[in-house]
């Protein structure tokens, strides 16, 4: 689409007077027109975007359609006294029937996200849910009626491309969410599953385990395919052969399938002595299977999930897994098409969340003796660290009150960690104190701040790990305010997390809920300690955690 020099150019596919009317419709959500002011005339519509007067008449009479601009004769075309909201729609593909009935905890975090900022936006949101076969249908009578301005696509298997090209001809605004076409561009919010699949299989083989077995639903799916390949990955790293034995595929991802399959590998002599399951709900199944058999987690084997749902922390032990949120694909998602309709963004665009490991007790260490198969010989990175646990660090530590800050570094330095004077060497570990008793909002953004300040100048590989302070809450809240705090943290450490996986940069965060008395005299050396910890190599698979420090000393 060609455009005069007065207006702000924009690339979009679909019928020239859809891409006009789409155009200033943005512009009026911006403020570029606002209420009760007058567009441009039709000739100045031809002269700036490069169309005939057929065009934008038919834009002008699409927006007066809407109800978003009147026409008034002698006068011209006026931006109506108040504009209608932004409508957008979820749109489950081949998600009927009882299908959400296997994940409710996945949906309803994805929709939380969505839902949050699309009131944020003030956004009209609804939700529609059609069979495959109806899906082109569907999408071509969006593409032609336009009963909504955007669309959020949320595909059963595998999105096909003929779907897309409906709406990228009609010019209507979509985003893809935990789907893509590989070599397409697209609009999508996507996760790094092969990075996701290669970490949960590294933390196996560095607890020494060589029997890791695979299992996920969906063969088919790109999803599943890029899983696979982030498995098979961390095993050519370590020095393991690809068993197909030790893999078993799945038709959907229910617990029904994870009990089946996990029950099948480890019925499978010689057994697994872990097993890697690429969906939190899958393995929900995996633990009823290890129970029925007799078996322990993670005393006879050890599982780690795919996604972090709910569920998760609260079986017993608690899953370890890989955290790529569905309340983040929501929101983002939701941010995206509403950048598109606005015109704050340009189509294509990608949005990639990048995974973390949540360590928790549903994996330990193979215990000597037990059979690790023919690739058993301990690699040299899989040796217990040495006593000085951060032998030739260069630690370097801000904003901690005195007391506090000289048990971290004698905490630290008795491990081999080499405190530093300044900050004109860049640390391998950087402690950062952050206070949290008032003015939350501000604190955090200034975390935020310095968090990414710190990422700029640390070497890669290095720690950066926040003591964060909070006062105890007034009891008449309830506790409200350590929530507002938690949450608050949680946020920044894992956008900073994910900034710093590129360098190889961790970054975690201890949440001390006491007064500034105990967390210098009785708290302080329980600080140091983990401290320590997180900057360690046994938490090497950590980051974007937030641990609490809670209760009696």
């Amino acid at each position: 689409m060609t455009v005069g020099k007065n207006a702000r150019p924009v690339r979009r596919d679909g019928p020239m007077y859809q891409q006009v009317r789409q155009d200033l419709l943005a512009r009026i959500r911006r403020g570029e027109f606002p209420p009760g002011s007058l567009l441009p005339s039709e000739n100045q519509i031809c002269e700036q975007y490069g169309v005939s007067v057929t065009t934008a008449r038919r834009a002008f009479l699409e927006l007066v359609k809407e109800g978003v601009v009147r026409r008034r004769a002698g006068v011209g075309t006026m931006v109506a006294s108040r504009i209608r909201r932004a409508r957008i729609a979820f749109v489950s593909i081949d998600y009927t029937g009882d299908a959400w009935r296997h994940i409710p905890s996945v949906i309803g975090e994805m929709f939380a996200g969505i839902g949050e900022h699309a009131w944020r936006r003030d956004a009209v949101l609804e939700i529609v849910g059609v069979e495959d076969e109806e899906a082109e249908g569907y999408l071509r009578r969006v593409a032609e009626r336009r009963p909504v301005d955007g669309l959020l696509l949320r595909v059963a298997n595998d999105i096909r491309g003929e779907h897309l090209d409906v709406l990228e001809r009609a010019g209507v605004p979509y985003v893809l969410i935990k789907r893509h076409i590989p070599g397409r561009r697209m609009n999508c919010v996507i996760s790094d599953d092969v990075t996701g699949a290669r970490i949960a299989t590294a933390h196996l083989l560095e607890l020494g385990h060589r029997r890791i077995g695979f299992v996920c639903g969906k063969p088919h799916l790109m999803l599943n395919r890029e899983r696979l390949a982030g498995y098979r990955k961390a095993l050519e790293e370590y020095g393991v052969g690809f068993d197909e034995g030790l893999v078993r595929h799945e038709d959907h991802f229910t617990t029904e399938m994870g009990y089946r399959a996990v029950r099948s590998l480890l019925e499978r002599p010689p057994r697994p002595s872990a097993v890697f399951v690429a969906s939190d709900t899958m393995a929900l199944g995996g633990y009823e299977a290890v129970w029925d058999l007799g078996l322990r987690i993670p005393e006879d084997v050890s599982i780690v999930g795919y996604d972090d749902i709910q569920a998760a922390s609260a079986l017993q032990p608690p899953l370890t897994t890989v955290r790529t949120s569905y309340y983040d694909f929501g929101r983002l998602a939701a941010q995206l098409l509403l950048d598109l309709i606005e015109g704050r963004e340009v189509a294509p665009q990608r949005r990639v969340i990048h995974p973390t490991l949540v360590l928790r007790g549903s994996t330990r260490r193979l215990s000597p003796g037990r059979e690790m198969g023919r690739d058993a010989t301990p690699q040299p990175h899989q040796q217990p660290p040495p006593s000085g646990r951060l032998s030739g660090l260069g630690l370097l530590c801000s904003g901690l009150e005195p007391a506090l800050r000289q048990e971290v570094v004698q905490a630290c330095a008795a491990e081999g960690a080499l405190p530093l004077a300044g900050e004109e060497t860049p640390p391998e570990l950087w402690v950062q104190g952050l206070s949290l008793w008032q003015d939350l909002g501000t604190n955090l953004r200034r975390a935020l701040e310095r968090g990414r300040m710190a990422l700029r100048r640390m070497r890669e590989g290095g720690t950066l790990v926040y003591v964060a302070s909070a006062m105890s809450p007034d009891p008449s809240l309830g506790g409200i305010e350590h929530e507002a705090v938690r949450a608050g943290l949680e946020r920044v450490v894992r956008v900073l997390a994910a900034e710093g996986a590129a360098r190889g940069v961790r970054v975690n965060a201890l949440l001390c809920l006491a007064d500034r008395h105990e967390l210098q005299t009785e708290r302080a050396a329980e600080v140091a300690g983990t401290v320590a910890f997180l900057a360690s190599a046994a938490a090497r698979s950590i980051s974007g955690e937030t641990l609490t420090l809670d209760g009696a000393p």
